[in-house]
């Protein structure tokens, strides 16, 4: 006897996460499986069965993932959904607040800029991210989460590849599914350009997003936005200096 079903929010490439390192998740999830049909079978309300067996498989298609409960069992065929259930919820919060690194153009040396004062510079992006006019930009569920976010600025440290071009910078990105360039990406002929990192964590604990994309694309924006004033502000006082030095601004 088994019981088939689709992992409700759950895509393909999460099976990995599900099945887990060595199959751990999908052992801790028989594990207390097992669990609660020991407590049933110590209880007034035990089932007379002999003991069954179980095991999991799951399948991923183009939609998702679907998941086949094999047991003799029909308690146990439920207790054991309800133990998966739970453990593709914490996969999926754990994936919706996994870090995240944003790759942007921008001169190493204007960092302390958009780090502000004690931090103040990111503070103030995290704000506007959640808020504008002192109005929520972002789904009203997220916002207790999106108050836990931290951004931490780096320099990529990935230099110009053999032909002083951006190649590296790019392979560097591809390397993990939670990086991405905010703007439009370099080629790989295009000229080296700095580029800076922008890491997003959550707390562990904060709750799920109800709407991660429109909160992404809403920090997205709010960090170009302040990347662009930075370097206006920058090429304003350079030519400011120019001027008064008596240099051709050309």
């Amino acid at each position: 006897m088994s019981l088939s079903y689709e992992l409700n929010g759950a895509l393909k490439e999460d099976i990995g996460s599900i099945i887990g390192k060595g199959a751990q998740g999908l052992k801790k999830v028989i594990s207390e499986s097992w669990a609660m049909y020991v407590r049933v079978q110590a209880s007034e309300n035990r089932v007379e069965e002999e003991k069954p067996k179980l095991r999991i498989l799951l399948k991923e298609h183009d939609e998702g993932i679907t998941a086949e409960i094999l047991s003799e069992s029909e308690t146990m065929r439920k207790l054991t959904k309800r133990s998966l259930d739970k453990h593709v919820s914490v996969c999926q919060k754990r994936k919706t607040l996994g870090s995240k690194e944003f790759f942007v153009e921008f001169p190493e040396r204007l960092l302390g800029m958009i780090i502000g004062k004690k931090g103040s510079g990111l503070n103030r992006i995290l704000k506007e991210a959640i808020y504008q006019d002192k109005q929520i930009v972002i789904h009203r569920d997220d916002v207790e989460t999106a108050r836990t976010a931290r951004l931490r600025v780096e320099n990529l440290g990935v230099g110009k590849d053999e032909k002083g071009c951006s190649k590296n910078i790019i392979e560097f990105v591809d390397q993990r599914s939670n990086r991405s360039f905010l703007g439009w990406p370099p080629s790989e002929d295009d000229e080296y350009e700095q580029y800076i990192t922008l890491t997003l964590t959550f707390d562990r604990n904060a709750k799920s997003f109800t709407d991660q994309q429109l909160y992404i694309e809403r920090l997205s924006g709010v960090i170009n936005e302040r990347i662009q004033q930075i370097i206006s502000q920058d090429e304003e006082q350079m030519d400011e200096i120019n001027e008064c030095l008596g240099f051709d601004s050309d």
